[in-house]
């Protein structure tokens, strides 16, 4: 079933984001358009009237332009400056008739480029003085009837803005509603998704390449989790595999202390057989748990400074009596001072593991040689034997579970390598292995390639 949107917690809803985002940047390149606007209009009325008022003063300025009274309506005319000549006492010489009307302005000595000023009544007017050879002269141009103009072209642009803003938060929710469909498909492809079908993956050739990434996230996910699943299940049928004859055989000698004679000699020779297979089964829940913790990537280690030779002397040193008993040399080649950054407890466990399969193998009066050669960035930890050398079907499938040669003998179990595999993998190295050249049971030397620094 699909997650509804309101299923559980969320941040909010993205469709709403981006009509909101829509609108807010809708909003805002609009409202700077409309600063602009608002900017140009006022001062192309302020650049208009001041040719007029410049012209009018040029005019009233020549010899003879302030003799005659203009006639006609004495009221003030926005497309025209009222004027007047003042003498040098500020005495009015002569004025134009709708002079006489103007409220009180302050009037500076001279403004020879038009000044907007407030009169005493709070109407914009612009003025303009000048000293011409009759006296001062003095212009004044009401502005309020441009004000008026300008505050009902603000009026127009803020009802357009907020229509434009609803107008793209109604658009925006269309557009996301369309850019997020493929969201809601790869929701529905996910749905299908399921334990029994980990093997199905989301197709990135359905969705924008935007989405390509996300894809590739989730179907990479998908690979993990079916790995995961395959490793488990796999894991669980190799367990139950090998757990069936430890338990048939705890079950067959149970029975016979239960059903055959009463027999003290024979009963502790069974309950005997039974430690052993209980034994078994301990190691073998042991490994098969230490595998689990090396099989997953997620795994930390941790890793310090360690002196090889100190380390392979110690696994020598561990297998000396048993070499001895088994009339095989044992001998230790690593140059001195060699340090490598590992987890050693790890690594002396897979040189134990490596050397035990190695003294098994070799006859008496060979020899066996924990080795480890140094280069740039690596480090190859090798034991060598004169053992008869490893059968093909373990070299074909080194270090998998449960592969065992025909030579094999003893309680082992098939691990020995997959644990030293591991533990190499979980160093970020690998394990190798061939038989010494030659052929005719002359030996083998298994490898394992670790980083230096790490």
């Amino acid at each position: 079933m699909i997650p509804t949107p309101h299923s559980g917690s969320h941040s909010g809803s993205l469709l709403r984001r981006l009509q909101v985002s829509f609108a807010l940047a809708t909003l805002a390149v609009v409202g700077l358009l409309a600063l602009f606007m608002d900017v140009a209009l006022r001062r192309s009325f302020e650049a208009e009237d001041a040719i007029v008022m410049e012209a009018q003063a040029d005019a009233l300025a020549r010899p003879g332009g302030t003799r005659k009274l203009p006639g006609g309506d004495p009221e003030r005319r926005p497309e025209k400056a009222d004027w007047r000549l003042l003498d040098g006492q500020g005495r009015v010489l002569v004025q134009s008739a709708g002079m006489e009307n103007l409220p009180s302005i302050f009037w500076p000595i001279e403004a020879r480029s038009p000044l907007e000023v407030k009169a005493s009544n709070g109407e914009a007017f612009s003025i303009l003085v000048r000293a011409i050879p009759e006296g001062t002269l003095q212009l004044a141009m009401d502005r309020s009837h441009e004000q008026t103009l300008v505050a009902g072209f603000r009026r127009t642009l803020g009802a357009a803005i907020g229509l434009a803003a609803l107008l793209a938060a109604l658009l925006g929710r269309w557009v996301a509603k369309r850019g997020l469909r493929p969201l809601h498909l790869i929701a529905i492809e996910a749905a299908d998704i399921a334990p029994s079908r980990l093997d199905h993956r989301l197709h990135g050739e359905h969705f924008p390449e935007e989405l390509g990434e996300l894809v590739a996230t989730l179907n990479g996910t998908l690979a993990r989790l079916q790995e995961a699943f395959d490793r488990l299940a796999r894991m669980a049928s190799e367990l139950a595999h090998e757990l069936r004859t430890p338990l048939q055989n705890l079950r067959a000698e149970a029975e016979g202390i239960l059903l055959g004679p009463n027999d003290p000699e024979a009963s502790r020779e069974a309950l005997g057989s039974v430690l052993e297979e209980c034994d078994r089964l301990a190691r073998l829940i042991e490994q098969m748990l230490f595998l689990a913790n090396t099989d997953n990537p997620s795994t930390a280690i941790e890793k310090k400074s360690v002196d090889v030779s100190s380390l392979l002397q110690s696994v020598a040193d561990f297998f000396e009596a048993e070499a001895a008993e088994a009339q095989v040399n044992l001998r230790v080649e690593s140059a001195a001072g060699l340090t490598i950054s590992g987890d050693e407890p790890l690594l002396s466990r897979a040189l134990h593991n490596l050397a035990a399969n190695a003294l098994r193998h070799t006859p008496a009066g060979g020899t066996i040689i924990l080795g480890a050669n140094p280069s740039a960035s690596e480090v190859r930890f090798f034991v060598r034997d004169d053992g008869p050398g490893l059968p093909l079907e373990v070299l074909a499938h080194l270090g998998e579970r449960w592969i065992r040669g025909p030579y094999a003998q003893g309680p082992g179990l098939g691990l020995g390598l997959a644990i030293v595999k591991g533990i190499a993998q979980l160093h970020g190295g690998k394990l190798q292995a061939q038989n010494q050249p030659g052929g005719g049971g002359t030996g083998a030397e298994v490898c394992i390639w670790l980083p230096r620094f790490s």
